[in-house]
Protein backbone atom coordinates (compact mmCIF):
# COMPACT_ATOMS: atom_id res chain seq x y z
CA UNK A 1 0.00 0.00 0.00
CA UNK A 2 1.67 3.51 -0.65
CA UNK A 3 2.39 5.43 2.55
CA UNK A 4 3.73 9.14 3.28
CA UNK A 5 5.52 10.59 6.09
CA UNK A 6 5.02 13.35 8.57
CA UNK A 7 6.03 15.39 11.94
CA UNK A 8 4.63 12.93 14.40
CA UNK A 9 2.68 15.73 15.80
CA UNK A 10 1.05 15.98 12.79
CA UNK A 11 0.33 12.12 12.67
CA UNK A 12 -1.33 12.57 16.28
CA UNK A 13 -3.52 15.48 14.81
CA UNK A 14 -4.72 12.65 12.26
CA UNK A 15 -5.31 10.26 14.78
CA UNK A 16 -7.28 12.27 17.03
CA UNK A 17 -9.60 13.48 13.96
CA UNK A 18 -8.32 17.27 14.89
CA UNK A 19 -6.03 17.55 11.39
CA UNK A 20 -7.78 16.29 7.46
CA UNK A 21 -5.03 17.70 5.45
CA UNK A 22 -1.30 18.14 5.12
CA UNK A 23 0.71 20.50 3.34
CA UNK A 24 3.42 18.58 1.14
CA UNK A 25 5.81 20.06 -1.53
CA UNK A 26 4.90 17.37 -4.00
CA UNK A 27 1.47 15.90 -5.71
CA UNK A 28 0.48 13.04 -6.46
CA UNK A 29 -2.41 11.70 -8.76
CA UNK A 30 -2.91 8.61 -5.94
CA UNK A 31 -6.24 8.83 -4.63
CA UNK A 32 -7.27 5.97 -1.96
CA UNK A 33 -6.05 4.43 1.35
CA UNK A 34 -2.73 5.53 2.02
CA UNK A 35 -1.07 4.65 5.16
CA UNK A 36 0.02 7.61 7.37
CA UNK A 37 3.42 8.08 8.99
CA UNK A 38 5.80 9.59 11.27
CA UNK A 39 9.14 10.56 10.46
CA UNK A 40 11.89 9.98 12.37
CA UNK A 41 12.12 13.19 13.93
CA UNK A 42 13.15 12.60 17.77
CA UNK A 43 10.43 14.27 19.78
CA UNK A 44 9.62 13.24 23.45
CA UNK A 45 6.72 11.57 23.73
CA UNK A 46 5.82 11.53 20.36
CA UNK A 47 6.24 8.49 17.72
CA UNK A 48 9.41 7.77 15.69
CA UNK A 49 9.27 5.89 12.52
CA UNK A 50 5.72 4.50 12.97
CA UNK A 51 3.36 3.50 10.46
CA UNK A 52 0.10 4.45 12.47
CA UNK A 53 -3.20 4.65 10.02
CA UNK A 54 -4.79 4.49 6.93
CA UNK A 55 -6.84 7.06 5.44
CA UNK A 56 -8.25 8.02 2.72
CA UNK A 57 -6.96 10.37 0.29
CA UNK A 58 -9.25 12.33 -1.33
CA UNK A 59 -8.11 15.02 -3.13
CA UNK A 60 -5.08 17.09 -3.74
CA UNK A 61 -5.03 21.45 -3.73
CA UNK A 62 -1.96 23.46 -5.19
CA UNK A 63 -2.10 26.57 -2.92
CA UNK A 64 -0.45 29.78 -4.36
CA UNK A 65 2.92 29.42 -3.12
CA UNK A 66 3.24 25.81 -5.16
CA UNK A 67 2.80 23.63 -2.07
CA UNK A 68 0.14 21.06 -2.44
CA UNK A 69 -2.58 20.38 0.45
CA UNK A 70 -3.39 16.82 0.71
CA UNK A 71 -7.12 16.08 2.12
CA UNK A 72 -7.69 13.10 3.59
CA UNK A 73 -11.23 11.58 4.57
CA UNK A 74 -11.97 12.04 8.40
CA UNK A 75 -12.71 8.25 8.58
CA UNK A 76 -8.94 7.19 10.45
CA UNK A 77 -8.91 3.28 10.57
CA UNK A 78 -6.12 2.35 12.96
CA UNK A 79 -3.75 -0.01 12.74
CA UNK A 80 -1.30 -1.91 14.87
CA UNK A 81 1.90 0.62 14.85
CA UNK A 82 4.70 -0.77 12.95
CA UNK A 83 8.22 0.34 11.78
CA UNK A 84 8.73 2.26 8.70
CA UNK A 85 11.29 3.77 7.30
CA UNK A 86 9.97 6.78 5.30
CA UNK A 87 10.54 9.26 2.63
CA UNK A 88 9.81 12.24 1.90
CA UNK A 89 7.97 11.03 -1.19
CA UNK A 90 5.18 8.67 -1.11
CA UNK A 91 6.58 5.14 -0.75
CA UNK A 92 5.53 1.40 -0.27
CA UNK A 93 4.44 -0.90 3.11
CA UNK A 94 3.98 -4.08 2.84
CA UNK A 95 0.15 -5.26 2.78
CA UNK A 96 0.61 -7.92 5.15
CA UNK A 97 1.71 -5.34 7.60
CA UNK A 98 -1.16 -3.43 7.98
CA UNK A 99 -3.53 -4.87 10.99
CA UNK A 100 -6.42 -2.74 11.35
CA UNK A 101 -7.92 -2.38 14.85
CA UNK A 102 -11.03 -2.91 16.28
CA UNK A 103 -11.66 0.58 16.69
CA UNK A 104 -9.44 3.84 16.34
CA UNK A 105 -8.28 4.08 20.36
CA UNK A 106 -6.79 7.43 19.58
CA UNK A 107 -10.03 8.88 18.94
CA UNK A 108 -11.26 10.11 22.04
CA UNK A 109 -15.15 9.65 20.90
CA UNK A 110 -14.42 6.30 19.45
CA UNK A 111 -12.40 5.08 22.02
CA UNK A 112 -15.18 5.54 24.91
CA UNK A 113 -17.60 3.85 22.50
CA UNK A 114 -15.72 0.82 22.75
CA UNK A 115 -14.76 0.92 25.92
CA UNK A 116 -18.92 1.49 27.08
CA UNK A 117 -19.62 -2.01 24.26
CA UNK A 118 -17.39 -3.77 26.39
CA UNK A 119 -18.82 -2.17 29.84
CA UNK A 120 -22.23 -2.82 28.63
CA UNK A 121 -21.86 -6.82 28.13
CA UNK A 122 -19.59 -6.90 31.05
CA UNK A 123 -21.89 -5.90 33.54
CA UNK A 124 -24.97 -7.49 31.56
CA UNK A 125 -22.77 -11.06 32.21
CA UNK A 126 -22.15 -10.16 35.97
CA UNK A 127 -25.26 -9.60 36.58
CA UNK A 128 -26.61 -12.70 35.12
CA UNK A 129 -23.33 -14.25 36.95
CA UNK A 130 -22.72 -12.57 40.18
CA UNK A 131 -21.14 -15.95 41.92
CA UNK A 132 -18.28 -15.08 39.22
CA UNK A 133 -14.85 -13.01 40.35
CA UNK A 134 -13.68 -13.97 36.78
CA UNK A 135 -15.02 -14.26 33.15
CA UNK A 136 -14.40 -16.95 31.39
CA UNK A 137 -12.64 -16.68 28.09
CA UNK A 138 -14.73 -18.93 26.52
CA UNK A 139 -18.00 -17.18 27.77
CA UNK A 140 -17.10 -13.67 26.08
CA UNK A 141 -17.96 -12.91 22.28
CA UNK A 142 -14.93 -13.32 19.76
CA UNK A 143 -16.42 -9.33 19.14
CA UNK A 144 -15.80 -8.00 22.46
CA UNK A 145 -12.65 -10.44 23.00
CA UNK A 146 -11.18 -8.88 19.82
CA UNK A 147 -11.81 -5.09 20.65
CA UNK A 148 -10.89 -5.36 24.21
CA UNK A 149 -7.63 -7.73 23.53
CA UNK A 150 -7.16 -4.75 20.36
CA UNK A 151 -7.01 -2.10 23.41
CA UNK A 152 -4.82 -3.46 25.36
CA UNK A 153 -2.23 -4.94 22.34
CA UNK A 154 -2.39 -1.30 20.43
CA UNK A 155 -1.34 0.23 23.50
CA UNK A 156 1.51 -1.83 24.22
CA UNK A 157 2.88 -1.63 20.43
CA UNK A 158 2.33 1.67 20.74
CA UNK A 159 4.52 2.47 23.32
CA UNK A 160 7.48 1.25 21.57
CA UNK A 161 7.55 4.00 19.42
CA UNK A 162 7.11 6.64 21.52
CA UNK A 163 10.47 8.22 21.05
CA UNK A 164 11.74 9.26 25.52
CA UNK A 165 7.75 8.43 26.83
CA UNK A 166 6.84 10.62 29.23
CA UNK A 167 6.24 9.33 33.00
CA UNK A 168 2.33 9.50 32.34
CA UNK A 169 2.80 7.62 28.99
CA UNK A 170 4.79 4.70 30.73
CA UNK A 171 2.03 4.53 33.29
CA UNK A 172 -1.12 4.32 30.73
CA UNK A 173 0.17 2.65 28.13
CA UNK A 174 1.76 -0.43 30.11
CA UNK A 175 -1.10 -1.34 31.99
CA UNK A 176 -3.19 -3.86 30.71
CA UNK A 177 -6.90 -2.65 31.22
CA UNK A 178 -8.97 -5.87 30.13
CA UNK A 179 -5.88 -8.93 30.01
CA UNK A 180 -7.83 -11.17 27.45
CA UNK A 181 -6.39 -14.91 27.52
CA UNK A 182 -6.61 -16.34 24.33
CA UNK A 183 -9.29 -18.54 23.02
Amino acid sequence: MQAVGMEPQVLIDILVGAKTGVIYNFNTDHRGDLVVTSYALKEAGLPSNMAGAVVQLEDVEETEDGDFIWKFNPDVKLIRPFKVHGTMELFEVPDENIHYEATNWFNVEAENAGHEKIQAWMADYIAKHPDLDRIPREDIPDDIANMAASFDDWRSAYFDFLYRPTKAQRKELRTARYEVEPK
